[in-house]
């Protein structure tokens, strides 16, 4: 008896770090506290860029979460012309956007970190 509460304790405690990692991995999906393109780039983000000149977006591509349930698609933020935050996906095609009721579809070429920074302009005063 002894023998299957410890083995029952163990499962319990597997898959409760379990869900503690997943956890802790889907919140750092969320935006850093300063949402703007400049902030993604001192929190240390790390994905690739895409501009998409006619609709006027940068999109930021970060790999999908290392979640014990896998993420079919990448994590898309979509920034404005100024930089700031407009929109994301968390990384499925069946979520809708985190901040609009749209999911984020990335289009457009890529580009590098200077290429970005160069192609934002600041916002208006």
């Amino acid at each position: 008896m002894r023998i299957l509460v410890r083995v029952l304790l163990v499962v319990a405690l597997a898959a409760f770090g379990v869900l503690a990692w997943d956890v802790w991995q889907l919140k750092g999906l969320r935006p850093p506290a300063d949402p703007t393109f400049e902030g993604f780039l001192r929190a240390g983000r790390r994905g690739s860029l895409l501009i998409d000149a006619a609709g006027q977006r940068l999109y930021w591509v970060a790999g999908p979460p290392r979640t014990a349930m896998p993420y079919p698609e990448p994590v898309v933020y979509e920034f404005g012309r100024t930089g700031a935050l407009l929109n994301w996906t968390p990384g499925t095609g069946d979520f809708k956007g985190m901040m609009l009721d749209a999911p984020v579809r990335r289009k457009g070429a890529p580009v590098g970190v200077e290429e970005a920074r160069g192609w934002l302009r600041p916002p208006p005063r």
